[in-house]
């Protein structure tokens, strides 16, 4: 049990620096459904809706006992999705 939060806090922060390396960098475009869209981004998107789930459902059924790492996973997701809404200037409200 210990080394699952581990890989998830792990794989959230690569996440959160993948979105930073994309926003900064040009990779090559792919057209997808009459789109241009770089492939790093399909991975990070599908990343950006399964990472806050899985943490979530981590910290739901460890209600017990208050675990650091899972919560500083669904931190570095919440920021990094922040980032996404601005880089693709998506309007919420």
């Amino acid at each position: 049990m210990t080394t699952k939060n581990k890989i998830v806090v792990l794989l959230s922060i690569v996440h959160f620096l993948t979105v930073l390396i994309a926003i900064l960098k040009s990779f090559g475009t792919l057209n997808l459904f009459g789109t241009a869209i770089a492939p790093i981004w399909i991975v990070i998107w599908s990343f950006t809706f399964l990472l806050p789930i899985i943490n979530l459902a981590a910290i739901i059924n460890n209600r017990d006992s208050w675990n650091l790492f899972y919560w500083l996973g669904l931190f570095f997701n919440i920021l990094a999705i922040a980032f996404i809404i601005r880089h693709h200037q998506i309007d919420l409200f």
